[in-house]
């Protein structure tokens, strides 16, 4: 009869237990030691593991190599910290290479004990390149980042058991407190969340129909044709939306821009209560619909992606897909289901009936951008900046047959100037536009003295004086702001002829303006459809105070009256009632 009295308070152990048995990892080889006696005591405790004991660490091991290679499966060696622990790596190191899914868990007593003499606390930190696919060290759980971050460790390494082949990996697990008294009272294991990890060929979760769906796109390479039709296809049958930006690279008929009704916070209800979220492509431009969904319970998050790395941006991730996009989609696809858009007709009853109050605006990036997406010339290039840059001109769409970059990989200011000419030379037959802030003109200023500028150029500069973001807090003095944070004074300090020289010297026509009155007198020529003999370099001057108030003013914006009328006849006949009235509006 089992006496021991429970699992320890030990949030990590219990999650481990936990995650083990989700994934799998049902044997396991124990050697004796201190430090890791709460997993080993909840292990016996829990008695759905198959466990054996082995006193030589360097045995155990290879015991495991023997038990893996032949069931097939998982084995978890456990032991305490010190030498005890290095006599794993002669097995580990035969695991690795014959790709044996071998678990090691070694006890820590603390991590920040490590190089102050304390008796068998050693450093293990690294090991050699040929041991362990993944290695992680958990922390100790003291709040709920803590937790999740572990959460996120302890699902990777377990599922890198089997990942490609199979491998060793490596857990560190921290004690309890030494000078905290050890209690085993906690009769049941919480649940954990469990993440999988999908190969093409495996048999894939089914999506449930009726539930709310949506894709979201970060920043993403332009999609093929192909890619963007079967997006299209799984939106209709599953009555989803695409949540994308201006870098996501899909174009097709189910996206929405839903920046601006992101930025109104919790008054619509297109992102609440997502039961499924896609995710795909890499980190996002827009922040405001990504922070709305995350603070708007999605449920559930599948992320699909060759690399089948863990990726969890909106911290609900359940699902792991490595495959290629096109492939997940076209999977999903096949179901024989009809074609649905109400999801779809309801984001833009509101997105698209969003009335911006452009006699309030004042002359600011904001301004700019209501002006200029509307009447870019078609099959354009836009590259956007950074910044207070980006934030702009991500509320707004363009004109149809945009294409749209931005570097956002790491949403970092430089090169900008560079990336945009690079690909202005791949596009030779386009004109190419570019609006970017001051600092971020002038970190990559040297890209214009290239000799191969080419004539199809057309750059946007905003010079409010400085990183007009950080200003956009109204809490923080500006004075206080100015001089380090957002680098006021450099570069001229809004000179009206600085930049018109530079680039009247390398042969750019030059325009300026300073005002509503002024843009709207010069920019009609800065988007002329023509190709014009130079290259065009358009600065405007704007100031913190208006950009701030233009920012203020996008935030607190009401839907039009037939944009409510959309959503009360939603509310009030359901989706019957929506669908007769998106007839009669489209009549």
């Amino acid at each position: 009869m089992n006496s021991i009295a429970g699992y320890t308070e030990n949030k990590n152990v219990q999650m481990l237990i936990s995650l083990m048995l989700e994934h799998g990892v049902k044997r396991v080889i124990v050697s004796p030691g201190g430090s890791h006696n709460e997993l080993v005591l909840g292990l016996q405790y829990n008695g759905c593991f198959e466990m054996y004991s082995a006193v030589d660490e360097r045995g155990a091991a290879y015991m495991a190599v023997g038990m893996a290679a032949e069931s097939g499966e998982p084995i978890a060696i456990v032991c305490t910290e010190s030498v005890a622990s290095r006599n794993y790596y002669p097995g580990i190191t035969e695991a690795y290479y014959r790709q044996l899914p071998i678990l090691t868990i070694t006890g820590v007593h603390g991590y920040a004990l490590i190089g102050h003499l304390k008796p068998q606390v050693i450093d293990r930190s690294i090991s050699p390149s040929d041991s362990f696919g993944v290695k992680v060290h958990l922390s100790e759980i003291k709040d709920d980042d803590d937790l999740w971050k572990n959460n996120i460790l302890i699902n990777k390494a377990l599922l890198e058991l089997n990942h490609h082949g199979g491998k060793p990996v490596h857990i560190d697990l921290p004690r309890t407190s030494e000078c905290e008294r050890v209690y085993y009272d906690v009769k049941k294991l919480p649940k954990h969340r469990v993440i999988r990890r999908y190969l093409l060929n495996d048999k894939l979760p089914e999506i449930k129909i009726n539930k709310k769906i949506a894709v979201f796109v970060g920043v993403h390479n332009k999609m093929s044709v192909s890619l963007t039709k079967k997006i299209d296809s799984f939106c209709s049958i599953y009555n989803a939306v695409v949540f994308g930006s201006h870098a996501c690279g899909y174009d097709g008929k189910h996206k929405v821009m839903a920046n601006l009704a992101a930025l109104q916070g919790k008054k619509y209800s297109i992102f609440r209560d997502i039961d499924l979220l896609v995710h795909i492509g890499g980190p996002t431009v827009d922040v405001q619909t990504q922070a709305e969904i995350y603070k708007s319970n999605v449920k559930e998050v599948w992320r699909v992606n060759p690399d089948g790395e863990i990726r969890d941006t909106f911290k609900m991730l359940s699902s792991v897909f490595e495959m290629e996009e096109e492939d997940f989609f076209d999977h999903y696809s096949c179901a024989d289901l009809k074609d649905r858009s109400d999801y779809l007709f309801d984001c833009n009853a509101i997105v698209k009936n969003i009335h911006i109050p452009i006699d309030k605006i004042p002359f600011s990036n904001i301004y700019a951008a209501h002006a200029i997406t509307k009447i870019l010339p078609k099959n354009s290039m836009m590259f956007i900046g950074g910044s207070t840059t980006l934030r702009a001109w991500s509320m707004f769409e363009f004109s149809e047959r945009i294409s749209t970059i931005s570097n956002m990989g790491t949403r970092g200011i430089d090169g900008v100037l560079s990336s945009f000419i690079g690909a202005a030379l791949v596009k030779k037959n386009s004109l190419c536009f570019c609006v970017l802030g001051d600092l971020t003109f002038f970190y990559d200023i040297n890209a214009l003295g290239n000799r191969d500028l080419p004539h199809n150029l057309r750059i946007l500069l905003v010079n409010d004086g400085g990183g007009c973001l950080f200003k956009l807090d109204s809490t923080l003095r500006e004075e206080n702001i100015n001089a380090y944070i957002a680098a006021a004074g450099h570069f001229g300090n809004k000179s009206k002829t600085l930049v018109k020289g530079y680039v009247e010297s390398l042969g750019f026509e030059y325009m300026t303006a300073s005002s509503k009155e002024e843009f709207d007198r010069v920019y009609p020529r800065f988007v002329l459809p023509e190709l014009t003999e130079k290259p065009m370099f358009f600065e405007i001057f704007t100031n913190a105070d208006d950009e701030r108030a233009a920012f203020d003013i996008m935030q607190h914006i009401d839907i039009t009256v037939e944009g409510m009328m959309k959503q009360t006849a939603k509310q009030l006949l359901g989706d019957n009632g929506t669908r007769i009235l998106k007839k009669i509006i489209r009549k």
